[in-house]
């Protein structure tokens, strides 16, 4: 038996057309008359068209394709705007698309307050319905309503569409908004919805409700807003570990910035970045003009709709779109023959995993962190405040002193690793066994791995260290004289989390931790570049200290 229910994902939407800019002034003054007519008369039609219905024959600019194109494989779909990139403007048209196109669609939208929606969400949606709809000579029946004043937008906060054929009830948008959450939080229970849109930044503990509303009709819940209040829990909660599936490089920083990423922090959740000056509906000179010059955090928001992380981070100067990149683009991946000098480092523990990170150092003196283990879900997540608390992946799996060496032994693979480095404290720790006092240090070496406790010295002199790798003149383009020494493979999720969140404030207790301690262990003893021929016999190195 059929499925009464429309489920939201058997739809696609693929609706406007595809954005074509205006010839040129100086190309139509090549141009005779009668091709002049001809241009003229066929952009009047496609303005006229697209006027007539702004959905179905509408302007799509190539971030809405984009947007449309991950419907059905992303629950969630955030878009991160950039001051009138125009997200508002597709998140209203795929409301009256989903009211008009799934039968008895249930859509709800969301903003600040009543009069932030009626002024921005029910006016949006009020353009993007078809003329025809707009000038129905009956506004109201038993299965539709469609009044709608500009004072008091929409007659009851709801837009109910006639019927599709065969559909018992029309398409129903109803409107809401977040202070009536705060009030009751009742007001978003219990309902089920083909498509949420929340305009601006969703109160978090909402945002988690309204996930749950979807689900009935494997709806689809839309965010849209721009960042202007940094890194925010619901941020937190999206990008707080992401790996980015498409980029573009930015005219006003001359650097390379996500336009799509895909959150792992957030499990179905896709984020899009609208730049400002792709809106092609308006005239962004005079923005252009008055973002030049301005700090880098307000052109990332404002421009491109990218949050940063306030400056009480460790590392300030650790920024993903730049320090992270894929693996398969790491120097020695894409060319086997690459020289670098290959570092281990181990943080050990008693009852959770070890934490273990390997780094390649280049002739340039850059270092590339390209392994981490555990890899196989989160270290640290947000929560008990700034220092965040442990993932699943710190809890201890039983592992003995073998069963890492053949973790580790099977991760390397044929890979020659100059040296290994662990912590000075734990990895030199006594403890008494039948054969006497043992440390973690000989029993690695009776398992044939020879490891060097790191030198013990200042926490902040390791840090600073890192920080130094870190540093460029970020106002001047990236190039080979001018660019970090620090770059992590995309895989290495829980150091680049750390990275971001790791305080130094928290103390042993900070969730974030092991994998800067990981790194710290290197640092602070000065890994080199060697020549292939300086290095004899790395993986079996004795005698040396």
């Amino acid at each position: 038996m059929k499925d009464p229910r429309n489920f939201a994902d058997s739809y696609q939407p693929d609706f406007g057309i595809d954005w074509i800019p205006p010839i040129p002034p100086e190309d139509l003054k090549r141009m005779n008359h009668d091709q002049l007519v001809k241009y003229a008369t066929a952009r009047k039609y496609a303005e006229l068209r697209s006027d007539e219905n702004p959905v179905g024959s509408g302007w799509v600019l190539p971030s809405w394709r984009m947007v449309m194109e991950a419907w059905k494989k992303y629950p969630i779909i955030v878009i991160l705007g950039g001051q009138r990139s125009g997200k508002s403007t597709l998140a209203s048209r795929l409301c009256v698309w989903a009211a008009g196109t799934i039968p008895s669609a249930e859509v709800r939208a969301y903003h600040v307050n009543e009069a932030r929606s009626i002024e921005d969400q029910q006016r949006f949606i009020w353009d993007s319905l078809p003329i025809g709809i707009r000038t129905m000579p009956t506004k109201k029946g038993v299965f539709h309503s469609v009044q709608y004043s500009q004072k008091n937008g929409f007659t009851d906060n709801v837009c109910i569409l006639p019927p599709l054929p065969g559909a018992k009830r029309g398409g129903n948008i109803l409107f809401g908004n977040y202070r009536q959450y705060q009030q009751d939080a009742q007001v978003t229970e219990g309902f089920k919805a083909h498509l949420i849109w929340a305009d601006e930044e969703v109160p978090p503990k909402m945002f988690e409700t309204l996930v749950y509303r979807t689900t009935d009709f494997r709806g689809r819940l839309l965010l849209t807003f721009t960042t202007l209040q940094g890194w925010t829990p619901l941020i937190q909660d999206i990008l707080g570990k992401t790996r980015t599936i498409h980029k573009r490089r930015s005219p006003l920083l001359n650097v390379d910035l996500p336009i799509m990423q895909e959150s792992l922090s957030r499990k179905g959740a896709a984020i899009f970045y609208f730049w400002t000056m792709d809106n092609q509906f308006i005239d962004t000179k005079d923005f252009v003009s008055k973002i030049r010059g301005r700090s880098r955090e307000e052109v990332l928001a404002r421009a491109h709709g990218i949050p940063t992380k306030s400056i009480s981070g460790a590392f300030p100067g650790f920024n993903k779109e730049v320090n992270v990149v894929p693996h398969d683009m790491l120097p020695f991946v894409k060319d086997p023959e690459y020289p670098v000098t290959r570092y281990m480092a181990i943080d050990p523990a008693g009852s959770k995993n070890w934490f273990m990170l390997w780094v390649a150092v280049d002739a340039d003196n850059t270092w590339w962190v390209y392994r981490e283990w555990p890899d196989y879900d989160d270290w640290a997540v947000a929560g008990n405040g700034p220092e965040g608390k442990a993932g699943p992946a710190q809890k201890g799996s039983k592992k003995g002193i073998r069963d890492y060496v053949e973790l580790i032994r099977a991760a390397e693979g044929d890979e020659t690793i100059f040296e290994r480095f662990i912590d000075p404290r734990l990895g030199a720790a006594e403890k008494q066994a039948a054969e006497g006092a043992v440390t973690i240090i000989s029993q690695l070496d009776d398992e044939d791995m020879t490891v060097v406790p790191a030198p013990g010295v200042d926490i902040d002199n390791g840090l600073q260290l890192i920080s130094d790798k870190l540093a460029y003149d970020e106002s001047k383009e990236i190039s080979s004289v001018n660019a970090p020494h620090l770059f992590v493979s995309e895989r290495c999720a829980n150091f680049i989390y750390a990275m971001q969140e790791y305080t130094a404030k928290g103390g042993k207790d900070e969730a974030t931790k092991d994998p800067i301690d990981a790194l710290r262990y290197i640092a602070v003893s000065n890994p080199q570049f060697y020549e292939e021929s300086d290095i004899a016999d790395a993986n079996n190195r004795t005698g040396v200290y």
